[in-house]
């Protein structure tokens, strides 16, 4: 099995636990803060992922830190069992992965939209109803500037682009004339 579908498999398993948005958003800002923690210190991230260190000292290590965290059950059992399996090198993945996992077991759609020039409130409202329109369900958007397209939008829905730029309009016309 390859590490993004067990990556997956774990990512589901917590997600299916979350009921709320809020939960979600809590679970995924403890997941963050425990990476934060043990990648800060190079001796407990050692001792956590090692190797060359006996699997019943890195359990106990772990039990150890999440004694003194005070973290939902689902997100200390995540993270035991990440550990117990020698998966928490994976920490960083997992927590990449975590809200499109999420999002996709809510019925919600991803989306990720571009543009050359930050978006008002307004805009981002209105950009946000259209593509709900589109999707036909509840969207989750996150907004980028990528001066390089100029002007317009870019929307990337997983590996699919839509693209309504300025830059991505040149080309098309570009490709047109050189075909004459």
């Amino acid at each position: 099995m390859s590490q993004q579908s067990v990556i997956r498999k774990y990512g589901l398993g917590l997600a299916s636990t979350v009921k709320t948005e809020e939960e979600f958003a809590l679970c995924l800002e403890q997941l963050q803060a425990f990476y934060d923690l043990v990648t800060g210190d190079e001796k407990i991230y050692f001792a956590l992922t090692s190797p060359f260190v006996i699997k019943s000292q890195q359990l106990s290590v772990l039990e150890e830190v999440l004694d003194r965290l005070n973290f939902d059950p689902r997100v200390t059992k995540l993270i035991w069992l990440l550990g117990k399996n020698g998966r928490l090198v994976w920490l960083r993945e997992l927590l990449e992965e975590l809200p499109e996992i999420w999002a996709r077991e809510q019925g919600i759609a991803s989306l990720e939209v571009s543009s050359a020039v930050e978006l008002t409130g307004d805009e981002k409202k209105q950009i946000e109803e259209t593509l709900k329109k589109v999707e036909k369900k509840p969207v989750r958007l996150t907004f980028s500037l990528k001066p390089e397209i100029l002007g317009g939008l870019l929307v990337r829905k997983g590996s699919i682009y839509y693209d309504a730029s300025l830059k991505g309009s040149l080309l098309k016309l570009k490709e047109i004339i050189s075909q004459r």
